[in-house]
């Protein structure tokens, strides 16, 4: 996934760039970018551990990649300064083990603008609202466990990007997002514009849900569905996730990776702009029917005049903009209630 996307944004620009890892370990990322992908020709890595940075000299050396490398053994700060002070890079993958929250700044300011930069999120039980203190105190968020798990922590996310950056005047604009079972991938393209920053901010806004599985962006006391009271889940980004250029790339480069392909030919498809989905399978098990096919929701949707989609996050999963008591209306005519 990493090399496919890094590799796609590689070919629109052009090739010839720069790329860096603050937290690069053992190179073994840095090298599979080298052989696998193109576009990059200068590598600069960094690791506070010197036995990790003997390791990478010694691995680069030995798998021979394309491109010329240089290894720092920095603090990660001391690194991404002086990068800022060589004069940036075209690229860069932030992996730390937990969150990428504390080196969002200075990792911002180290890319050069329309640059790419990918960050890695490994507190899953924060972001997922498990550690409601610790989500409020790191992210500034409110949040609880909702149906729609998976693209909540990816939102929560790339808003704390979108905000560190905003204070730079810079919009770290999201191109793409993906959660595994670990880790939650915030991909974006970097541009020093202060009023498309601007933007960015103001798609930071609050949902609100109910037990019933009813997701509103009104603030509303009660679920006009179930009557439950309404919990507000956010700021968090509400916009667009995804770059149809640089995913189509990715797509057509995925012809070796099924399981890459897939996710990149749902982004794609993907309504995007509705910031949550509908986790059939909850919502089944709280109407107390079977769960539906997901093609047949999709198509008895559409079929009614409402936009609908599948999500590149869950697999038993709807967007739709078709009103909650619509889309609940179809679990009963399918199970025949």
């Amino acid at each position: 996934m990493f090399v496919k996307i890094f590799t796609a944004y590689a070919r629109i620009r052009g090739g010839d760039l720069t790329y860096a890892e603050p937290f690069s370990g053992t190179g073994i990322k840095a090298i599979r970018l080298a052989l696998e992908g193109e576009g990059f020709v200068r590598f600069l890595l960094n690791d506070l551990s010197r036995s990790a940075t003997e390791l990478a000299r010694l691995n680069w050396t030995q798998n021979a990649p394309k491109g010329d490398v240089q290894i720092f053994n920095l603090d990660v700060h001391d690194f991404l300064e002086t990068l800022f002070r060589l004069g940036r890079v075209d690229a860069m993958d932030v992996d730390p083990y937990g969150s990428s929250a504390p080196y969002v700044f200075n990792s911002v300011r180290a890319i050069k603008g329309e640059g790419l930069v990918a960050f890695t999120f490994t507190d899953t039980q924060v972001l997922g609202g498990i550690h409601s203190e610790a989500l409020y105190k790191r992210y500034h968020v409110a949040a609880r466990k909702v149906s729609f798990l998976k693209e909540m922590q990816a939102r929560i996310a790339v808003g704390n990007v979108i905000k560190e950056a905003s204070v730079l005047n810079i919009a770290a604009v999201p191109v793409f997002a993906h959660v595994d079972k670990h880790y939650i991938r915030t991909y974006h393209v970097i541009r020093p514009r202060a009023k498309l920053a601007l933007e960015l901010v103001s798609k930071l806004n609050s949902l609100f849900v109910s037990n019933c599985g009813y997701v509103t962006r009104d603030e509303l006391y009660r679920c006009p569905y179930c009557g439950d009271k309404m919990m507000p889940v956010g700021p968090i980004y509400t916009g667009q996730l995804y770059d149809e250029r640089i995913i189509s790339v990715a797509k057509d480069l995925s012809e070796d990776c099924p399981e890459c392909k897939r996710l990149f030919e749902a982004a794609l498809e993907e309504l995007d702009e509705i910031p949550y989905y509908y986790d059939l399978r909850i919502l089944s098990s709280n109407l107390k029917t079977q769960t539906p096919a997901t093609r047949y929701l999709l198509n008895a949707l559409k079929e009614m005049g409402y936009r609908a989609s599948r999500t590149a996050f869950y697999t038993s999963a709807v967007k739709t903009e078709a009103p909650f008591g619509v889309l609940r209306s179809l679990f009963y005519q399918k199970s025949g209630k």
